[in-house]
């Protein structure tokens, strides 16, 4: 589970904060620095490769928007019939979260339904060892509208540094459904 809280982290502030963010860059630099091949393997030669400005133009239109987004990063947007961030699918998480008495507080008025957010939230709930919460998470909350988001970034992104993570993502979240024996609810997804 160590591992999964790991990847969780890392991945939860890839999809959160800009890759050129401080956190994100030394992440990178330490996972680049590692001998072992990993699912972040060759990332900073993409980062390298597309560029500061690039970086941070696909950032802004695949996590904040500018004019259309085509890829939004919160689940109700994905699960609620009118396509909103704040629906009720976003009500249903607020209320597993304070069940399991965390509070998400970014300091910015945004869904926590967010999904680099989510993925930090996992991290959270498996480090104090609440392990059927962490599961309700991924099986209620992310998994049901994770793929169709991860595709559309994939399908978006400009940069083959956001692309490649939208891919790396999904083969992760497949290692995750496979080794803690998953099954997603069956929630139909609207974008």
């Amino acid at each position: 589970m160590e591992q999964i809280t790991i990847l969780a982290r890392v991945f939860g502030s890839l999809f959160y904060y800009p890759l050129t963010h401080t956190n994100n860059l030394e992440l990178v630099k330490a996972m680049d620095n590692s001998d072992e091949e990993s699912l972040f393997s060759g990332l900073a030669q993409r980062m390298a490769l597309d560029g500061e400005i690039a970086l941070a133009t696909d950032f802004q239109q695949l996590f904040e928007g500018m004019d259309v987004m085509p890829a939004p990063p919160w689940g109700s947007v994905y699960l609620d019939r009118e396509q909103v961030i704040f629906g009720d699918s976003l009500l249903r998480y607020r209320e597993f979260l304070a069940q399991q008495q965390m509070a998400l507080d970014t300091g910015m008025r945004e869904p926590e339904d967010q999904f680099g957010l989510m993925l930090l939230a996992l991290a959270n709930l498996i480090e104090q060892q609440q392990h059927e919460a962490a599961k309700a998470l991924l099986e209620q909350h992310l998994l049901p509208w994770a793929y169709r988001y991860l595709e559309l970034v994939e399908k978006s992104a400009k940069t083959k540094t956001y692309q490649y993570l939208a891919i790396a993502m999904q083969q992760w979240l497949r290692y995750l459904q496979q080794e803690l024996v998953l099954t997603p609810a069956d929630m139909k997804v609207y974008f």
